[in-house]
């Protein structure tokens, strides 16, 4: 097994589509996706949106801000790659679409693969998960998990 990492923040309410989070791997190290989970902490009332998750060649473009991987193991290195969140606009570059869900804000999203069923990010390329439209009344909390492979 490689090094294990998360990545977990909130992403205040927005007006459009928007990337919610997108890892990049470092050049030499593919990536596996152990588990994605996204809630919202803000509303009793539900709410449900299109949510894609995919593999990039290249990062998102707009605005975005620098997220902090945290590693799991306190034995391990810090995170090689990259990891932003909160972009603006949608990744678009190079886009293999791996899954698409209707959910509900309410009620959460947990997606845990199992070992054969993992996405796997080559080196150099990202992982994303965009919301396809506005979340004008929720904060979103997501947390990813993730193995550097290598």
């Amino acid at each position: 097994m490689g090094r294990m990492y998360v990545l977990s923040n909130t992403i205040a309410a927005f007006t459009g589509p928007k990337t919610i989070f997108e890892i990049g791997a470092a050049t030499n190290l593919p990536l596996k996706i152990h588990s994605v989970v996204l809630t919202q902490s803000t509303s009793e009332a539900d709410d449900s949106t299109l949510l894609t998750m995919g593999r990039y060649t290249a990062s998102g473009t707009g605005n975005n801000v620098a997220a902090n991987v945290e590693k799991k193991d306190f034995g391990d290195s810090g995170y090689g790659g990259t990891a932003l969140d909160d972009h603006s606009a949608d990744i678009s570059t190079g886009e293999e679409f791996l899954w698409r869900e209707g959910i509900s804000l309410l009620a959460g999203f947990q997606k845990i693969w199992t070992p054969e069923a993992q996405p796997k990010i080559r080196g150099g390329h990202f992982f994303g998960v965009t919301i396809e439209v506005a979340i004008t009344a929720v904060t979103l909390v997501y947390s990813v998990e993730f193995e550097e492979i290598g």
